[in-house]
């Protein structure tokens, strides 16, 4: 969210301080209170990728694949110190004035934190809706879970999932390990393309069944012989792609005072004064 609301309101500033991640995460959550006003605000944040990183180095030295990873990041852009100084002022003190919990964890990615969340509002046959526009969390999907891409102002539900794709949620993993990541650095099977993927996932199922079908085969395609050839990679794959289950989350509850008046004077000084009578949404 604070990337995309970065470049959206780059010009936006107060008192010659950058300001529009601050104007734009605030606006995001006053249009998401609209949305879901019944809803607790979780906001997770990310810390590193510890258990990936060890996993695909391991890899590399053994010769499964050529780069860790999210090798392929660039890292401290100047054009990007605005955004992170913003960020942390938001995650340090901002975001304390309002009605959320914020949750990180060292080496930890968020996305396991917030898929942790969506289990454990499973087994309260609760309701939780994870703001992403990234689609590693359609292996979320469940009853109960959705995903609200603020992007696109979509929602996107197990059922409509099995719908649009043709297969279930639970085997988007072995889905996004045959195709690979080119955005995180996960290399998939040589060739396997959405179209070959959903193709074969929808005839036979996950990675295990679309292996043995293509292994029973007398004749096999360029396509599906790289798949036989690339299975210590696919089987990397997969473990990066799956979300991890983290124990001992903070559970969703506030044990602070929030002031609304402190909230109205802390907009003033940033200069967002059209926000102001949206105050009562946050706290």
């Amino acid at each position: 969210m604070c990337h995309r609301v970065f470049w959206t309101n780059q010009t936006l500033s107060h008192k010659g301080k950058g300001t529009g991640v601050l104007f734009g995460f605030f606006k995001q959550l006053i249009h998401l209170h609209k949305s879901y006003p019944d809803h607790f605000r979780i906001i997770v944040w990310d810390r590193g990728y510890a258990r990936r990183l060890e996993e695909s180095q391991k890899a590399v030295e053994a010769g499964i694949i050529p780069s860790a990873y999210k090798a392929n990041r660039e890292k401290n852009k100047p054009e990007l110190e605005d955004m992170f100084e913003q960020m942390n002022q938001l995650r340090d003190s901002v975001l304390d004035m309002i009605r959320c919990v914020q949750v990180s964890e060292k080496g930890v990615e968020a996305d396991d934190i917030i898929y942790t969340y969506t289990k454990y509002v499973q087994k309260w046959h609760g309701e939780a809706v994870v703001v992403s526009s990234d689609n590693d969390f359609f292996q979320a999907l469940a009853p109960g879970v959705t995903i609200y891409d603020a992007m696109k102002k979509e929602v996107w539900t197990e059922e409509r999932f099995n719908v649009e794709v043709g297969f279930s949620p639970s085997l988007w993993v072995d889905a996004g390990a045959l195709m690979g990541d080119t955005g995180d650095n996960i290399h998939g099977v040589d060739g396997w393309g959405p179209k070959t993927t959903n193709k074969y996932v929808r005839q036979y199922g996950g990675i295990d069944a679309v292996v043995a079908a293509v292994q029973a085969k007398k004749k096999r395609s360029k396509t599906e012989q790289n798949l036989l050839d690339s299975l210590p990679r696919l089987a990397l794959a997969k473990s990066l792609k799956q979300m991890d289950i983290i124990p001992n989350v903070p559970m969703p509850r506030l044990c602070r005072n929030i002031d609304s008046k402190s909230v109205e004077k802390m907009f003033l000084e940033f200069g967002f004064a059209s926000l102001l009578k949206e105050i009562w949404r946050l706290v």
